[in-house]
């Protein structure tokens, strides 16, 4: 099991599975120590879920993609980021309930950089409904902005790089179907097997 101390950590990577990430560059988007860090960086080493590699005195660290845990690992760091977030804005919650579909919250509230003005950016992977969350929002005084992929679509906009697309998979939260769309994203986007 995954302590909840290393979820900030791993966080760091969901944006970008393959990224490569040093001690420092952790300070002040987590919220520990230096020395914590560098601790935690070491643990999760050591627990063979990161891997490290050192150019000059600068130690990199990235996700082990040989770990044949690891994407489960990426799923319970992702649903972790869910609860957080939710936790933080309990009204939007309460307008996501049930879906088989592949459904996240992209643009300024997954970057929590959000205004009290800003609409929610909501993207769907699947087919479009009648009554999509729109109605649900404005109860909760919310605008909802929901655009729409057949996975097929998704799928092939991600392997072209689509603009958009790296934008969903760099700042995400993603609601339902988290372990379909971690699927995709580490077959179709990276590559990895």
């Amino acid at each position: 099991m995954l302590h909840n101390k290393y979820s900030e950590i791993l966080n760091q990577f969901l944006g970008d599975y393959s990224k490569r990430i040093y001690g420092r560059e952790l300070i002040g988007k987590v919220p520990l120590s230096q020395k914590g860090i560098a601790l935690d960086l070491e643990q999760l080493e050591k627990k063979g879920i990161l891997k490290s590699e050192r150019e000059g005195n600068i130690r990199f660290y990235r996700l082990n993609l040989m770990n044949p845990g690891i994407k489960d690992i990426v799923i319970s760091a992702e649903i972790s980021k869910k609860i957080e977030f939710f936790e933080r804005r309990r009204k939007i919650a309460h307008i996501f309930r049930k879906d088989d579909r592949i459904i996240g919250i992209f643009g300024s509230y997954a970057k929590g950089i959000e205004k009290e003005t800003s609409d929610i950016d909501v993207f769907i992977i699947g087919s479009k409904e009648k009554n999509d969350y729109n109605d649900q929002g404005k109860i909760y005084d919310l605008n909802i902005s929901i655009i729409y992929f057949s996975e097929r679509e998704f799928k092939k906009l991600i392997k072209e790089k689509n603009e958009l697309c790296k934008e969903i998979i760099k700042d995400h939260i993603i609601i339902f179907s988290m372990e379909k769309f971690v699927n995709i994203i580490w077959g179709d986007y990276y590559g990895f097997d």
